[in-house]
C-alpha cells in the first residue's frame, strides 16, 4: 500500500470513529430523554439560590433530581401552570429534554452527512451530482434545526399548559439564512459538475 492509500485510509477510519462518536452521544442523549420520561412527578424541584461561583450574592433557579443539583434552568419555563394552577417539573424537564434531544439529532444527521462527503472526496473527485444532492440535504437539514426545536417546544408546552409563548428569535431567522446559503452553494455546485461533465465530453 502506497503513502496516499495509506493516508486516505487513514483518513476514512478517522471518520468512521467520528461518525460512531457521534451516534453513541445520539443514544445516550435518547437514554437521558427516556429516563426522564419515565422519572415520577415528585422527583423534580425548583429553587432559587445564590450561585456559589460568582460573589455579588446574586440567584439562580436551579433544577434538583431526588434532592441533588441537575442544572440552572429558565424559571419562564417551569413557572408555566396548568388549568388547575400547577406546575410539573418533570414535564418541563421534559419539553427542555426533548428540544434538546431534536436539536441533536438533526444536527448530529448533518454531522454525518458531511463525513459522507468527507469520505467520498477522499476516494476522489468531491464534485458529484451525489454530493450536491447531499449538500441539498444538508441545507434541508438546516431549516429543520431551525424550526424542528421550537416546534417541539410549542406542541409539548401547548398540550399540557394553558400559557404558550412562541417568541422569534434572531438565532432562528440567521439558522434560516444558513439554510438558504446552503441550498445555494449546492446549486451552484451541482452547476459546476454539469460544466465540468460538458467539457470532460468535449475533450
Amino acid at each position: 500500500m502506497d503513502k496516499k492509500s495509506k493516508k486516505s485510509l487513514f483518513f476514512q477510519q478517522v471518520c468512521a470513529i467520528i461518525a460512531v462518536a457521534i451516534i453513541l452521544f445520539l443514544l445516550f442523549q435518547t437514554k437521558y430523554f427516556i429516563e426522564a420520561a419515565v422519572s415520577k412527578n415528585d422527583s423534580y424541584d425548583v429553587r432559587l439560590e445564590e450561585v456559589e461561583e460568582v460573589s455579588n450574592h446574586q440567584k439562580a433557579y436551579r433544577l434538583f433530581k431526588n434532592g441533588e443539583y441537575f442544572g440552572d434552568v429558565d424559571y419562564n419555563l417551569y413557572s408555566l401552570l396548568d388549568e388547575n394552577g400547577n406546575t410539573d417539573y418533570r414535564y418541563c424537564h421534559l419539553i427542555t429534554s426533548a428540544r434538546s434531544l431534536s436539536f441533536s439529532v438533526i444536527l448530529g444527521a448533518m454531522m454525518i452527512v458531511v463525513i459522507v462527503i468527507v469520505m467520498s472526496a477522499s476516494k476522489g473527485t468531491p464534485f458529484t451530482h451525489k454530493n450536491a444532492n447531499r449538500i441539498r440535504l444538508i441545507g434541508v437539514l438546516q431549516f429543520g434545526l431551525a424550526i424542528v426545536p421550537g416546534l417541539v417546544k410549542f406542541l409539548m408546552t401547548f398540550f399540557r399548559f394553558d400559557y404558550v409563548s412562541t417568541p422569534l428569535t434572531m438565532e432562528g431567522f440567521y439558522m434560516f439564512v444558513i439554510g438558504f446559503a446552503i441550498m445555494v452553494i449546492a446549486q451552484v455546485f451541482d452547476h459546476g459538475v454539469k460544466l465540468q461533465e460538458d467539457i470532460d465530453l468535449i475533450a
